[in-house]
């Protein structure tokens, strides 16, 4: 019997007798490979459904001219470029070749609902922008109504008025972020869709749009332009670069739509996926100890059987042919089922999506071969993989193992198995101390991590055994003869005791991983605020990401002005390069800001800052070499450098940043203005109920942002990892 067809039949015979126990091994893979094809697949539906979209809604714009020159902040995930001059469009418009040029101004614009809370906020960009007259140029369709013609009047996307219950004749409120009282007069869809995923979005007249969006008149965005008759996108590009003053760049009507969809759903689809990649991935890994355990019991039942066969002649290939035959069918079958589980996951969630209020793009699902033959390979070899040992182990019984009695299995106990994994621990422990405490690394802290994973599995059988006896020792006499086979068959192989329960572990440590971080973050957010914020109220319109429209400027002055108030301090938001590398920049009025933040020691002068200093945390300052009275050269979106004297530099920059300065000096480079928090500090004697009651009332002029005591404002900051831990 040399063959491998006997093996096969026995394979195929085994597989039918312990059909009940190969279920779970059936299920594990099914779930792990369903998990994985369903997120390739509904990536890749994602992906050509937003192409698709943006390709229609673009459909007419052959070119795109803009500022060339971006600046980008850290954990800003878009640059800010500078505006170019309206005027521009009609230049442009004379060119041979170009059928029209439209100006497109946009900027943040947050509506407001009809029960008063804002729409949007929560991630995607909210936008406001100016009605392109021509419809070819223009993304959006007018679905209902009419274009706004008068001041004041606006075109909202559907989906936003329906999350506003806002209606055609309805007036309301735009933060842009000053409040603006518009009225809806028309909806509009963004290529066939209710909105461009759950982006906001408000036009209004061209005099609107530069009077709100511009710091002043006769800028834009950018230039639309569209091609006449024969012209190709790469041929209208070629005639509009002479024409173009230096700074201003046109690129095609394509890498534009290819741009704007990669900002919207590039970001978002490479983290959600990645999530569900890194859950299919955990789904794997329990499956690997699930998959062992089976094999490892179902060879262990078969010793006398594998025995025999091996003293009538069976060589070592053929018995562990066999166990490796039903691994292979149990991972064929499973894998092809969780293919089939994988679309059926990604078909439910494009109907799921629209239901919670993601408008999934629509189409058909999209299944590459990739999205297919990746999950199906990954499935064989997890399975295959899984009971590789428990094969080569039936394939070395030997024919005399038929005569004895069942043995008790200590390998798993061994001590060489107990140093290893000590050391493993060990070294796990080193590795994460040193990634956390000497020199923070997440590279460190999470191979420190996953060799506590590997110590614990090594370590498991070890432990297994002695917490069997331990555990166990009470069930003699609490079930009897029952708990005494319970405990003896735990003991009877400490490895397969603890791979069952590693699948557990593991499962636990996610949990635990999730929620552990989850509070830290909010713990800290909380002792940020409590160490950092020294105000009394704070002012804010809580949203995260690209969403919201920030505080208009102009609230703090006024809140200044009210007698409960000692100090009102805002902090807007700007953009400079420093030596090459983006940076975020706060602009403020420096002489309130020690007042109203905790800013640690600072050495210096904020007072002294005027419109060509700068503040730096000390941090910054170390990094850069610089000190109280060097000079820094700043580099702004509008092409200017602007060489900055540091007059102060501060401890603290957990809520103020790490570089300051005033007004006066962003003035020359200020796109749309807004601030991100205002700070209040109430006059002595004020108490916290008339404070907050005289602040309210003035913020209500301002589009009525959240008013909250300092806790409540700790609360809200770590709101944003809630809905994270939610997802």
């Amino acid at each position: 019997m040399t063959s491998l067809a006997p093996a096969a039949r026995l394979g195929l015979t085994s597989l039918r007798g312990h059909k009940r126990r190969f279920a779970g091994t059936f299920v594990a893979v099914l779930l792990g490979v369903a998990f994985l094809a369903g997120t390739l697949v509904m990536g890749d539906t994602l992906r050509a459904g937003f192409d698709t979209m943006f390709g229609d809604a673009t459909r007419g714009t052959d070119a795109v001219v803009r500022a060339e020159n971006t600046i980008t902040a850290p954990g800003e995930s878009q640059g800010v470029r500078q505006a170019v001059d309206s005027g521009l469009a009609e230049r442009i418009a004379r060119v041979p070749g170009v059928a029209a040029a439209e100006p497109s101004i946009q900027g943040a614009g947050q509506l407001v609902g009809k029960d008063g809370d804002p729409v949007g906020g929560q991630g995607p960009p909210t936008l406001a922008g100016n009605w392109i007259e021509d419809t070819a140029l223009n993304p959006y369709r007018l679905a209902e109504g009419r274009a706004p013609a008068r001041s004041g009047e606006v075109v909202v996307n559907r989906g936003a008025a329906q999350r506003g219950d806002l209606k055609i004749g309805d007036t309301t409120t735009l933060r842009t972020p000053d409040p603006v009282r518009v009225t809806v007069v028309g909806l509009a869809t963004f290529g066939g869709e209710d909105g461009m995923a759950q982006t906001t979005f408000t036009g209004m007249t061209r005099a609107d749009a530069e009077k709100h969006l511009t710091p002043e008149p006769g800028r834009a965005s950018s230039i639309q332009v569209r091609a006449g008759p024969g012209t190709s996108q790469a041929e209208l590009v070629d005639a509009l670069t002479p024409v173009l003053p230096d700074g201003v760049e046109a690129i095609t009507g394509q890498e534009a739509a290819e741009e704007n969809s990669e900002m919207i759903s590039g970001q978002f689809l490479t983290l959600f996926t990645t999530f569900l990649l890194v859950f299919s991935g955990i789904a794997l890994l329990v499956a690997t100890f699930s998959i062992h355990n089976t094999f490892a019991i179902v060879v262990a039942q078969r010793t006398r059987e594998n025995a025999l066969l091996r003293a009538l002649g069976a060589s070592r290939r053929q018995v562990t042919g066999a166990t490796l035959l039903e691994a292979g069918a149990v991972a064929v079958v499973a894998s092809l089922a969780g293919l089939a589980g994988g679309i059926a996951v990604a078909a439910g969630l494009q109907k799921l999506f629209p239901a919670i209020g993601f408008p999934f793009p629509e189409g058909d699902l999209v299944i590459s071969a990739t999205s297919m033959l990746l999950p199906l390979a990954v499935g064989v070899v997890v399975c295959m993989a899984s009971a590789l040992l428990p094969a080569v182990r039936a394939g070395r019984t030997a024919p005399l193992a038929a005569l004895r009695e069942t043995a008790v299995d200590h390998s798993g106990a061994s001590r060489t198995r107990a140093v290893a994994g000590t050391a493993l621990g060990l070294t796990a422990v080193a590795l994460a101390l040193a990634g956390v405490l000497a020199d923070p690394s997440v590279w460190l802290a999470g191979t420190g991590a996953v060799l506590a994973l590997a110590s614990f599995v090594v370590l498991g059988p070890v432990a297994a055994a002695r917490a069997v006896r331990l555990i166990g020792g009470p069930l003699d006499r609490l079930r009897g003869v029952t708990g005494a086979l319970a405990r003896r068959n735990a003991l009877r192989s400490p490895k397969r005791t603890a791979a069952t329960a590693s699948a557990l572990m593991i499962g636990v440590a996610v949990v635990s991983l999730f929620t552990v971080f989850g509070a830290s973050l909010k713990a800290t957010m909380d002792q940020t605020v409590s160490r950092s914020f020294a105000g009394d109220i704070a002012v804010s319109t809580p949203s995260f990401g690209a969403g919201g429209s920030g505080l208009s400027p102009r609230l703090a002055p006024a809140l200044a002005e009210r007698p409960e108030v000692a100090t009102a301090v805002g902090l807007g938001k700007g953009v400079a390069e420093v030596d090459g590398k983006g940076r975020a920049l706060t602009v403020t009025d420096p002489r309130a800001l020690a007042e109203a933040f905790d800013l640690g020691d600072v050495q210096g002068s904020l007072a002294r800052l005027g419109d060509d200093g700068i503040a730096v945390t000390r941090g910054e300052a170390d990094k850069r070499g610089l000190k109280v009275g060097d000079r820094a050269e700043l580099a702004f979106t509008d092409g200017t450098k602007d060489t900055f004297t540091v007059r102060a530099v501060y401890g603290r920059s957990e809520l103020v940043g790490d570089y300051v300065v005033t007004r006066e000096a962003w003035a020359p480079h200020r796109a749309q203005d807004s601030d991100t928090l205002v700070s209040v500090t109430f006059a002595d004697g004020v108490s916290a109920a008339d404070g907050k009651a005289a602040v309210s009332a003035v913020a209500k002029d301002y589009g009525n942002p959240e008013v909250q005591t300092r806790d409540a404002y700790a609360r809200s900051s770590a709101g944003g990892i809630d809905m994270m831990l939610t997802l």
